[in-house]
């Protein structure tokens, strides 16, 4: 349910910015409200309470935002919480990210390794996957001592599992066919 209010609202704020040529006015807009909603736990509190009304809600976000982001996407913030979604609201936003991402060419791939890398591997790696995708890459690196050696990456829906962890059970899996 949650992917599917994301999606709908999402698409149609991403299609608004397309449409009006606004796509990284839109972009700064939407990584503003994500910042506030990242920093401020009590604001965000008031804005999902079930005792404060609709309108109360709507004042408040307009007097936070109103002037500091585009009419379209104050529009947006108002829509969701008319109709109750604004809970939902930093799933909008990481999903219209994704499609401005995708409109600019950029994806984020999610690097795994067992130690961490050195400053040139991730360079690289950066540089690796940039040819391989033809598009700019965002980097993000996590440990996982458990794989023993080598890397997963994941971009998207694609998982590249050249770990020695990954390769034992692919080992395993194939003996037990035969």
């Amino acid at each position: 349910m949650v992917e599917l209010i994301a999606k709908r609202y999402g698409t149609a704020i991403y299609q608004l910015a397309i449409e009006n040529d606004q796509i990284d006015v839109v972009s700064s807009d939407l990584a503003l409200i994500k910042h506030v909603f990242d920093t401020e736990v009590d604001f965000v509190k008031i804005v999902n309470h079930p005792k404060i009304v609709v309108e109360e809600k709507i004042v408040l976000m307009e007097s936070v935002f109103k002037g500091k982001i585009s009419s379209d996407v104050l529009g947006l913030i108002v829509l969701t919480i008319i109709k109750g979604r604004q809970s939902h609201l930093i799933d909008i936003i990481d999903y219209c990210e994704t499609m401005f991402d995708a409109y600019n060419n950029i994806v984020t791939a999610h690097v795994t390794s067992p130690d961490p890398l050195l400053d040139s591997e991730k360079d690289q790696m950066k540089q690796r996957l940039e040819m391989i995708t033809g598009k700019t890459v965002i980097t993000e690196y996590d440990i996982n001592e458990t794989l023993i050696g080598g890397l997963v990456v994941r971009i998207g829906d694609r998982i590249i599992d050249n770990s020695i962890k990954g390769k034992l059970a692919q080992m395993s899996k194939t003996l037990l066919e035969a």
